[in-house]
C-alpha cells in the first residue's frame, strides 16, 4: 500500500492505514474519465504556483495516485486534487520511499502509452497567461488566482484555502489590478482591447 499520507489533506490521513477497495468498472471509468479531463488544468493549476512543469505532471501524477486510493471517500475531486498536487508540490523535496517509488512506477507505466495527460496545446496555448502570472504575482494573489483561473468562486477558494471570502476577493481585486497595470505597461494595444482591472473598456 502506498504510505503518502503525509502529504494528503489531513481528513483523509487515517483513511490511508484502511485496505484499499478496488474500484468497479463503472468506478474505474469515472475515475479515468477525471484523469483525462482534469490532467492539463492541474498540471497548469501547479505551474501557477511556482513549479516547472516536470514538477507539475510530478506533483499531479501523485495526487492523481492518491485519489485513486481515496476515491470512494473523496466528495469533491477537484478541489482535493488541487490541494493534493499543491503538497505534493511543496513537499516535492522529500525523499521517496521504497513503496512509493514502486506505486509510481506501475502508475506511470499503466498510463504510459495514454498521451491525454501530457503537455500539449491545451497547455501551451495558456503559456502567456502562466509566464504573466509567474512574472507579476507572488504568495496569496498568486495562490488565489490560480484557483480563480480554474473556475472557483471566493467562496470556495476561501473554504479550500482557510481564508475568508473577504480576504480571497482582496487577493483578486489587488492581483488583477497588478496584472492590468503590468500589460498596460508591457503589451498596451492588448491592454486598451481587453479593459481595465475592473473589466471596464478603456
Amino acid at each position: 500500500m502506498l504510505k503518502s499520507a503525509a502529504v494528503l489533506p489531513k481528513q483523509d490521513r487515517r483513511r490511508l492505514k484502511k485496505k484499499i477497495q478496488p474500484l468497479t468498472s463503472e468506478e474505474q471509468k469515472k475515475y479515468d474519465d477525471f484523469f483525462r479531463s482534469e490532467f492539463t488544468y492541474l498540471t497548469r493549476h501547479v505551474i501557477l504556483l511556482g513549479g516547472t512543469p516536470e514538477e507539475a505532471k510530478d506533483a499531479v501524477q501523485s495526487a492523481l495516485i492518491d485519489l485513486l486510493q481515496n476515491w470512494y471517500t473523496v466528495q469533491a475531486p477537484r478541489p482535493w486534487c488541487r490541494k493534493a498536487a499543491a503538497h505534493h508540490f511543496m513537499r516535492s523535496d522529500i525523499k521517496e520511499n521504497k513503496a512509493d517509488r514502486s506505486a509510481r512506477t506501475d502508475f506511470i507505466a499503466r498510463r504510459g502509452s495514454d498521451d491525454s495527460y501530457s503537455l500539449c496545446s491545451p497547455l501551451e496555448e495558456w503559456e502567456f497567461i502562466i509566464n504573466f502570472v509567474e512574472d507579476h504575482l507572488v504568495g496569496v494573489q498568486r495562490q488565489v488566482m490560480a484557483w480563480s483561473i480554474d473556475g472557483f468562486e471566493p467562496q470556495e477558494i476561501a473554504e479550500q484555502l482557510g481564508m475568508t471570502p473577504a480576504t480571497v476577493r482582496s487577493n483578486l481585486r489587488h492581483a488583477r489590478k497588478k496584472l492590468a497595470t503590468a500589460l498596460g505597461k508591457e503589451y498596451p494595444e492588448p491592454a486598451r482591447s481587453t479593459g481595465d482591472a475592473e473589466g471596464k473598456q478603456k
